[in-house]
C-alpha cells in the first residue's frame, strides 16, 4: 500500500460537494461536509463502475453519493449502503425487479479511506 498520499488543499474541496481525485493510482471520491472531509474508492461495489460518471450523472447530497449506473446509494463517510441497485441511470424500477438488476450480488459497502488534514493540506491514507 502507498501509505499517506497528498490529494490537495482544504480549499480545493468546496463545502457540500464531492469530487474525484487520484491518489497513487487509486481513483477516489472526496466529499466535504462543513469542515469534515472523507474519502472512498470511486468504484461502486455492485459492478465496479465509476460513481462520478455514468448515464445518470453525478449525484451527491448530504453526505450520500448515488451510483449513476444502478442508483445504489452510499454514505461516503462510512461506506454504508442505503439502497442497492434500485434503478437504471437515475430512474427507479419496481422493487420486484431489483433482484434481476442486482445481478445476484448482495448489498455491499464502499471502500473508505481515512483523511488527514495538516496545515491546510489534505492527505488520504491508502
Amino acid at each position: 500500500m502507498a501509505g499517506r498520499v497528498r490529494i490537495g488543499r482544504v480549499e480545493d474541496f468546496a463545502p457540500g460537494s464531492m469530487r474525484e481525485v487520484e491518489a497513487d493510482g487509486t481513483k477516489l471520491i472526496v466529499a466535504r461536509e462543513g469542515d469534515d472531509l472523507c474519502a472512498a474508492r470511486n468504484r461502486c461495489p455492485h459492478l465496479g463502475l465509476s460513481l462520478t460518471s455514468g448515464p445518470g450523472g453525478q449525484h451527491y447530497a448530504d453526505g450520500v453519493v448515488q451510483c449513476p449506473w444502478h442508483n445504489s446509494r452510499f454514505v461516503v463517510r462510512t461506506g454504508e449502503n442505503l439502497d442497492w441497485a434500485s434503478g437504471i441511470a437515475g430512474r427507479s424500477i419496481p422493487r420486484w425487479s431489483r433482484r434481476v438488476l442486482s445481478a445476484g450480488r448482495r448489498p455491499a459497502p464502499l471502500t473508505t479511506y481515512p483523511v488527514v488534514v495538516a496545515d491546510g493540506e489534505v492527505f488520504v491514507e491508502l
